[in-house]
């Protein structure tokens, strides 16, 4: 995972966020992503997705993250956040995955491959590290 991100990092998304849950006025509580820059808590929806790349444990393939490169609409922090999917994904890490606005189309980075993988289905290397590219099955990672 450590490369993925770092790759991301080398294109330029350098920045960090986080998942985290917002209670709300009612009492309800609910997902939000703050930014590491500007430190806005904000709607998953409102958070432009450019590229997911998503990983499984090497030794657990229940471990399953994904490493999603995101720009702020605050402040236009460019950078990561890690969210966890799949059975043993957290209630706020779903809610995420789910509504961030999928621009992927957008050409600015590969929609589903770390910057400097190979092409889908090759095994490249990323960072240093071997990995498989993914475009929608599972995949495994290693480092």
């Amino acid at each position: 995972m450590t490369a993925v991100v770092n790759a991301y990092r080398e294109a330029g998304f350098a920045g960090d966020f986080a998942v985290e849950e917002a209670t709300q006025p009612d009492g309800t509580v609910r997902a939000v992503v703050r930014c590491g820059r500007c430190a806005s808590s904000l709607d998953p929806q409102r958070i432009t997705m450019h590229s997911i790349r998503r990983l499984e444990g090497a030794s657990d393939p229940a471990d399953m993250v994904a490493v999603i490169a995101a720009t702020c609409p605050v402040c236009a922090n460019d950078g990561t956040v890690v969210v966890a999917f799949g059975p043993m994904a957290s209630a706020a890490d779903s809610a995420v995955l789910v509504a961030m606005r999928d621009e992927r189309d957008d050409e600015v980075l590969p929609p589903a491959m770390a910057p400097g993988e190979r092409s889908p289905g090759a095994t490249g290397h990323v960072g240093g590290a071997t990995g498989t590219a993914h475009t929608g099955g599972s995949n495994t990672e290693t480092s």
